[in-house]
This record gives structure tokens, sequence and C-alpha cells, in this order.
């Protein structure tokens, strides 16, 4: 139903656009198998999809013409043996050949909606790498590994400039300044928390997504990286795609909430999302960031870990879990083997 809610709101926004861009992005495949490419612009006031393109490995495409007068542009890109990863926002294709006016029906026989990604215009040149959305399916990666983004100088000469960000992440919360439109939205993922600012406005409904969401609701962001120091990133965020919750997702979601320590009451903690804040005596210690994995340094394959990062000083925790209930929790502090038993504080 969401996807169906986003369309008109695309379809809107493209039609208020009024700032011309210049062509400049590049699709590459950097994979080691063939895709074919699928590509939809905003032409003559509604979107147009068209497809396939082969795009061999090491190719490059260039699918938006010249004078072109969106921010954006939508791609998909199909490869036996990968998955793609999308933003939500479906299109009508076909196989073979095609070329498609959105109009919202998508009814004639042989054509189906399916997930395109964004992918930004500008003055200057682009490069999107196909690894950073289409995963091997043997892989189970779901997010992708860092990836540069190249931009090319007046002379011509190509240099790294920011770094395009794809990671599962669990959602913080947004924080909307006063009256305006601008809002700060805020994200865990990898040991660290990332920022993201905005605005609610109808050319860029990201953000009034986002407004929406619940805390804790798993997420896969991807974008540029502005800034990073520590255990803190600013990113200029391109995309937000809902996460299935996997068996972790669903370990901290039943972790919410506030623990107290059934041997020493002065130990307590509490869980929001995936940051993890703990009072000792009623002294509270510096946040700290968390996620729950199947392994922790060296330890693998004996349970599920809890790793906290302290979020000033970058150290890590682990915590074997090894025992979660709706009432009692039990870690044990490792390398230590110091066990821990919390009871939720209602």
């Amino acid at each position: 139903m969401k996807n169906c809610l986003w369309l008109p709101v695309l379809l809107l926004a493209a039609l208020l656009e009024t700032t011309a861009a210049q062509a400049g992005t590049r699709i590459c495949n950097d994979t080691e198998a063939l895709h074919q490419l699928a590509v939809t612009l905003h032409t003559g006031g509604r979107w147009v999809a068209q497809g396939w393109q082969p795009l061999l490995p090491g190719d490059c495409a260039e699918p938006v013409p010249e004078g072109y007068h969106s921010k954006f542009f939508y791609f998909r890109a199909e490869g036996a043996g990968y998955r793609f990863r999308d933003d939500s926002v479906r299109f009508c294709t076909a196989p073979g050949r095609f070329r498609i006016a959105d109009d919202g029906a998508c009814e004639v026989p042989n054509q189906s909606r399916q997930g395109f990604a964004k992918a930004l215009t500008g003055a200057r040149e682009r490069t999107v790498q196909l690894s950073s959305r289409s995963h091997p399916e043997s892989s189970g990666a779901a997010a992708a590994p860092l990836q540069e983004i190249h931009y090319a100088s007046a002379d011509g000469a190509q240099h790294a400039d920011r770094s395009n960000y794809a990671v599962d992440v669990v959602f913080q919360g947004c924080t909307q300044q006063g009256e305006t439109e601008t809002v700060t939205c805020k994200f865990v993922g990898n040991g660290m928390e990332i920022g993201a600012e905005g605005r609610v406005q109808i050319s860029d409904p990201v953000f009034t997504y986002l407004l929406g969401l619940l805390r804790g609701a798993p997420l896969a962001i991807d974008g540029e990286m502005i800034t990073r120091f520590g255990s803190f990133g600013e990113l200029e965020l391109h995309s937000v795609t809902p996460r299935v919750p996997n068996r972790f997702d669903k370990m901290l979601q039943q972790m919410q909430g506030e623990w107290l320590s059934e041997r020493n009451p002065k130990d307590r903690f509490s869980i929001s999302g995936a940051v993890r804040r703990v009072r000792y005596g009623g002294v509270e210690m510096t946040p700290e960031f968390i996620t729950i994995q199947e392994s922790c340094r060296d330890l693998q394959g004996a349970g599920d870990y809890l790793m906290a990062w302290d979020s000033q000083r970058g150290t890590s925790m682990c915590y074997l879990i090894q025992s979660l209930g709706a009432e009692r929790m039990t870690l044990v502090y490792l390398p230590r083997g110091t066990r821990l038993d919390y009871r939720r504080v209602p």
C-alpha cells in the first residue's frame, strides 16, 4: 500500500520541479555478472520507464539525456544470481525492449510493477556502481560495502569526493525544528550513529515518510557520507528502504525498555531503538550503540551476542546472550565470563 501512495507524491514532485539538472550521471556495472538495465525518466510531464539495456561487467551507461530537468531519476538492474535493492518506488516494466508511460494502470499482459532505486543528477559527474544496489543472492548481505563516488573536475580528471554509504540501520527517530520544514533524523548501524537532515516537502518524500515511522524500525539507507568523526556520521540521505525484521531485529525489539540487575539494585539500563543508556547509582554513563549478531571478535557459533560501542570513546564490549524472555534476561560479559541477570522494570 505504501508503494501506491508514494507514486502520486513522486509524480506531483516532478511537476513542481523547476530546477534544471545537467546530465552527467553514469551507471557502471562493477559486478561479475551481465545485468539488464531499465531507467525511468520524467519526460513530457510524466514518468516514462524504458529498458532493457544489457550492461556487461565493466561497462557503463549514461541514461540521462542532456538538458534533463529533474534532480533525480530511477533505475533497476537485473542479473542472474543477483538481488536488487530498490527504494519501494514501482514502475511498469515488460520483458524484452519496452517503453511505458506510467499512468498508474499497468494492466497490459506481460507488464508488471517492479521496484526501482532513486539516483540523483547534478552539475558534476556522478557514478553509480551497481554493487551498491545489486547483491549476490548467496552472500546473504543486505548492505553494500563502502563505495566511492567520483566526480569529474574541470580538466576532466576524476578525484574521490564524498563516499557512497549503504548500510542496514535501526531508526532512532526524527526531530522537526519548530515550525520550519527542516527535519533531523538519526539511525544506528555498524556501531555508529548516523544523522541526516532534510525538509518535509512534496519534492522529496523521504523525510515525510520517516516522520511517520516508530523508533526501532529496521531500515536500509544509503546516501553520501558528508562527515564522519569517531562514532558519528552525517549523511546526505538518498533513499530509505524498509527491511523485513530478521531474527536479530526481533531480539532487539524484545529488549526494548528498562532493565534492573537482580544482584545489584544500583545497576540498571534502558534500551531505546539501538541505543543503550546505563545508569549506576543514579549516574548515567555514556550512551552506547548496540547490535545483536552471531559472532563477537574471535567467538562464533556459541550463541547470539550483544555488542555495545561507547559513543564517545568508540570502544566496544561483548556479551553472550544466555537467555532472553519477556521479563528476564541473562548476559555473560566476555571475556571474563561474568554472569549478569536482569529483570524488566514495569
